[in-house]
């Protein structure tokens, strides 16, 4: 790439920046492009923004200069089907992208991991069982890590490099892992990709330019991970909690069974009681996650030794603390209702559960079918979704009783009182964040201090 080309850095966030420093270190410049103005962003942004680029075009107009480019980089957050961007393509410009750039120059190997929930808990439970295990080193990257772009000089032929991908970083990338984890894909971001179709037709990038001698890891429990080990051109090693299978993973009386591909030898890895994970959904993950590590050639034994080690993620059915016979579970991570559906099924007790923030039209009928259950105290509502929750809680004439909180200090007292004798108070919004709250961390952060106010208040 020239200095002569016109080289642009479509939104400025997280992966733009990351791409503005991949540029500068190449010797390159670029515009950088963004709805947002300087003075919506923070300080420690704005100062890199202008050091990183030759100049700025930000604002409502910033889609028009971009036919004007020769190179874009666009970052995920920015739809690859606007038609300003069709317009663009039509007339010559070239449509890259971080994680495209990444692929093209990666000389490690890649494993990446996506689905609507699990992604994070299955890339980082990948990461612990095969780092210190394989003759390369192993490396974290996508949505969760280290930006890519800056592993790239450390990375060799010997390493491997785990992704954490989403569909916005899926949907026009022209290059596939060499191990793709498909977990279960139900509908979200329908703002966004307008139709399930869609949404799955970006996650099915993560396979679809792959060739004979790669994996695909996938559910043999669900349809649509179903059709993806159908429509896979390289190898696939499927999982299951509910049947057994010919080959791959399954469970069965509580044990952990692979079947090698191959030679379809049976090998008990592992009780179900000793996957460090809460319920039926990362169970799954788990399941993923150990075929990678047997896919790569980790002996038995040595995935069963790592796995007793592993500790879950921060937000994802985290235990913060009891009061008497009352528990505080922090599942701000759940910010679907498929998410949520599968948080309450993991509690067996009684438990209050406050749910809500920013729609995605989602659908919400299983959520709502869960939700008129006896064994839900109360249900408190939060965030810019509360109106709809409650529309659609009096539609399915929902018997359990509901409130409406006006903050999550509020909630955590409503939800408390639901429960005070004996339960668990459960934060597991099944909405984005963005709302009341920086990000779903931010809203577990709040959770977990102001749950432990509340037990010291009445201890």
């Amino acid at each position: 790439m020239e200095n002569s080309y016109r080289v642009g850095v479509l939104g400025l966030g997280r992966e733009g920046l990351d791409t503005l420093k991949f540029l500068n270190a190449a010797g390159i410049k670029p515009i950088g492009l963004d709805g947002k103005l300087l003075s919506e962003m923070p300080p420690k942004l704005t100062r890199q923004l202008k050091r990183l680029t030759s100049e700025l075009d930000l604002g409502g107009n910033y889609l028009d200069r971009v036919r004007e480019l020769d190179i874009v980089f666009r970052s995920p957050g920015v739809p690859f089907d606007l038609p300003q961007l069709k317009k663009a393509k039509r007339k010559g410009v070239v449509m890259s992208s971080l994680m495209q750039v990444f692929f093209e120059l990666c000389p490690a190997r890649i494993i990446g991991v996506t689905g609507t929930k699990g992604k994070s808990t299955t890339v980082n439970l990948i990461h612990h069982l095969l780092n210190g295990q394989l003759p390369g080193k192993v490396y974290l990257g996508g949505n969760i890590g280290k930006p890519v772009l800056q592993l790239l000089p450390k990375l060799t032929k010997k390493d491997w490099v785990i992704l954490e991908l989403s569909s916005f970083q899926l949907e026009d990338l022209k290059v596939s892992p060499d191990i793709a984890v498909v977990l279960d894909v139900s509908p979200e971001h329908l703002d966004r990709h307008k139709q399930f179709k869609k949404y799955l037709e970006a996650k099915s990038n993560i396979f679809a330019h792959q060739s004979k001698k790669d994996w695909v890891i996938t559910s043999a429990d669900h349809p649509v991970t179903r059709s993806v080990a159908h429509r896979a051109v390289g190898k696939t090693l499927s999982y299951s909690t509910h049947k057994i299978l010919p080959k791959g993973l399954y469970l069965a009386d509580s044990e952990v069974i692979y079947r090698h591909p191959k030679t379809r030898r049976r090998t008990v890895l592992c009780d179900r009681g000793q996957i460090p994970l809460w319920g039926q959904h990362n169970l799954e993950n788990a399941l993923a996650a150990l075929g990678v590590a047997l896919t790569v050639g980790l002996k038995p034994a040595v995935i069963l030794r790592k796995l007793a080690k592993f500790k879950s993620l921060p937000h994802r059915l985290e235990v913060v603390g009891s009061l008497g016979k009352t528990q505080f579970i922090n599942d701000s991570m759940a910010t679907t209702p498929i998410a949520t559906v599968a948080a309450i099924n993991t509690i067996s007790e009684r438990l209050a559960i406050i749910i809500g923030g920013v729609s995605k039209r989602e659908d919400l009928r299983e959520l709502i079918r869960v939700l008129n259950n006896s064994r839900i105290a109360g249900i408190i509502l939060i965030g810019r979704s509360a109106p709809r929750l409650k529309r659609e809680l009096k539609a399915a004439k929902v018997r359990t009783p509901y409130k409406t909180a006006s903050d999550l200090a509020q909630a955590i007292e409503l939800a408390y009182r639901y429960v005070k004798n004996e339960g668990t108070v459960l934060l597991a919004p099944a909405f984005a964040s963005f709302d009341m709250f920086k990000d779903a961390y931010d809203r577990g952060d709040q959770f977990r201090r102001l749950a432990k106010d509340l037990i010291r208040k009445y201890k």
